[in-house]
């Protein structure tokens, strides 16, 4: 057999491969070219004389050794993290501070699993959550009452830095026995008059409204609530509708609650960033959060799709 050669890019590409189950998903995970990324995977293949998954299986199926170097890789992997942040805490310290902020309160569910995961690696640096809607979680950036805020737009400030979460779909929700429950897709059209139910957020901040509704000249009734169990408990009870992220809604459609369909042909997709403070970018706790932040996600949350900030 020829030399092993293994190295812990190729290690981070098979769980890449594994956690996507798509090359060309994979491929932007980990920065490669679809091309560069099954190049890699073949000289690997090569240097054992062995299939790591099958072809054309959708979503990939790993073959046995394709199985065995995941496990090495869930093995290695943290050890091989964990050694770099100790030296980067070497480096810069452990202590500090990072109060998020976040636009609405669907945010607060998805943050906690990241929030857990980052306290157990940096006990020094205080952690919190700036409570309540925020406006302009920006300017809260700005003013040095938040330290990293969830934002659903970029906006152009040299101060500030917008680093790529992910995007994931907009679901319309309805009761069972609801008239649009009988159709696959919602247009702008089905919410003409209906109770639409929303956060009590600005209208710029309601992709519904701004992607779908308002060029097609249409505002319908709306009825707010702060809080997500709320919303269900609302649309489950026929009194209105409403659009929530996917993961948001899978639990109340797990158990029968209410009913999610598409909305427009193309779907409804909305983007996450993280913005911090340009002083703060050298921070080490600071790039492990936001990297911490987005490898839960795809962890844990259905349905997501990588983000990348647009070239000019």
């Amino acid at each position: 057999m020829k030399p092993t050669f293994l190295e812990f890019r190729h290690l981070k590409t098979l769980l890449a491969l594994k956690e996507t189950g798509s090359v060309s998903l994979a491929a932007k995970r980990v920065y490669l070219t679809q091309s560069a990324l099954s190049h890699q995977i073949k000289l690997i293949e090569d240097q054992f004389g062995l299939p790591l998954f099958e072809r054309k299986s959708h979503p990939l199926r790993f073959t046995a050794a394709g199985e065995r170097l995941i496990r090495l890789a869930n093995e290695v992997m943290p050890k091989v993290i964990d050694a770099e942040r100790d030296l980067i805490r070497v480096k810069h310290g452990e202590a500090g501070q990072l109060r998020i902020a976040v636009e609405c309160h669907t945010c607060f569910d998805w943050l906690m699993p990241a929030m857990d995961a980052f306290r157990q690696n940096w006990g020094l640096v205080e952690l919190d959550i700036v409570s309540g809607f925020h406006t302009d979680p920006i300017g809260l950036l700005l003013s040095h009452r938040a330290d990293c805020v969830i934002v659903s737009e970029i906006e152009d400030n040299d101060e500030v830095i917008f680093k790529p979460l992910f995007s994931y779909e907009m679901m319309g929700i309805c009761s069972k026995d609801h008239v649009l429950a009988e159709k696959a897709v919602w247009e702008a059209e089905d919410f003409a008059d209906e109770t639409w139910v929303t956060y009590p957020v600005p209208d710029d901040m309601l992709d519904l409204l701004r992607k779908v509704l308002k060029p097609k000249g249409i505002n319908p009734i709306r009825r707010t609530t702060e809080l997500t169990i709320a919303m269900i408990q609302l649309v489950a009870s026929r009194r209105g509708i409403a659009t929530v992220p996917y993961w948001a809604a899978l639990p109340y459609l797990e158990k029968g609650y209410v009913v999610a369909r598409k909305v427009t042909q193309e779907g409804l997709y909305s983007n996450l960033y993280a913005a911090i403070r340009k002083e703060d970018e050298s921070l080490a706790y600071m790039e492990d959060f936001y990297q911490t932040v987005k490898s839960q996600s795809f962890s844990t949350l259905p349905g997501l799709s990588v983000l990348e900030l647009a070239r000019e």
